[in-house]
């Protein structure tokens, strides 16, 4: 063996990894801390101006949900209209009016071109209305604020996640620098796939749940913004490290936890966790659980056949 071989000269760059006093780590930390914040910082003033359609954004969920439930109303009003006719008795009036306005301004309505959506509850009768509400006096400024700070970490997260890598990876040797490298992308695509599930289904769907169990004759279907900003954060967020569970799965091999076998003799258990961990972390309904599950599920099954194909192809990591 000569010091060409690639064996070699990754031993000899590990061997050849700086050593840093306590204090050089803590600088070292202070310097990447400063770097990051100052990204979101910049991010945070480039995103304040543009309120209306942060705020677009992170309500459109609602919309979504709204935008069914609008649709529903119209063929229950119009399924009250063919009972009335196939029994030959007159309509009541409000009936008329609220299906009559419903019918003429639907397409403007649904495609959110409709002025005035204050007072669509009143026009259409759907008891459902258009827009959250802000509770309080300072609801929809410090509901901004928190929505413009994830954006901008969001904006942010290249220069953020460079600096945290940056300073774990001086610490790392070359072969686990490089399961990193392996791995990190499809943590991301894992990522980014959980949060669109929650925000483009788990979130409008659950919604639209809770807006169907409530009677208008009692409970009128109001959201504040700060309780829907809440459960978005929270449902997208559980979502996001969700959609991890295949990754965690391979590590747990890697490292020798648990082995694949392990993981499929055990699969009923593993079901059983899953429900569990759904009902935990989404809102006391079966919707939600059932979302969050159901990919879980999926993703579950995803982890066999990653464990089965590591199994064959990854060595396992040796720290020296």
């Amino acid at each position: 063996m000569t010091l060409d071989d690639p064996k070699i000269r990754e031993a000899l760059e590990d061997k050849a990894l700086p050593k840093m006093s306590f204090g050089d780590h803590l600088d070292e930390l202070r310097s990447r801390l400063v770097k990051a914040l100052i990204a979101i910082v910049v991010a945070v003033v480039g995103v304040l101006p543009f309120k209306s359609g942060v705020q677009e954004i992170i309500i459109e969920p609602y919309r979504v949900q709204w935008r069914i439930g609008f649709t529903d109303w119209i063929q229950q009003l119009e399924a009250k209209e063919a009972v009335a006719k196939a029994a030959n008795v007159a309509l009541d009036k409000e009936t008329v009016e609220y299906l009559g306005y419903c019918r003429e301004h639907k397409d403007t309505i649904l495609a959110g071109q409709k002025q005035y959506t204050y007072n669509l509850t009143l026009r259409t009768g759907f008891p459902v209305p258009y827009s959250l509400y802000a509770t309080g006096g300072l609801d929809d400024m410090m509901s901004f604020m928190w929505a413009s700070l994830v954006f901008a970490m969001i904006l942010a997260s290249p220069v953020v996640l460079w600096q945290i890598w940056a300073f774990i990876a001086a610490g790392l040797y070359q072969n686990e620098r490089k399961v990193f490298y392996r791995y990190f992308p499809f943590m991301v695509v894992l990522m980014v796939a959980g949060v669109s599930f929650g925000y483009f289904v788990a979130l409008p769907y659950s919604l639209g749940f809770l807006i169907r169990m409530m009677d208008p004759a009692q409970v009128n279907a109001i959201f504040g913004i700060g309780s829907f900003l809440t459960l978005l954060f929270a449902l997208t967020g559980a979502m996001g490290l969700v959609f991890q569970l295949p990754l965690v799965m391979v590590a747990l091999q890697r490292i020798g936890l648990v082995s694949h076998r392990a993981f499929v003799k055990n699969w009923r258990m593993t079901i059983l966790i899953i429900f569990i961990v759904a009902a935990v972390v989404t809102p006391p309904e079966p919707v939600s659980m059932i979302l969050m599950a159901a990919p879980m599920l999926l993703l579950y099954g995803l982890g066999l056949v990653l464990t089965r194909w590591a199994r064959h192809r990854d060595a396992p990591v040796v720290v020296a």
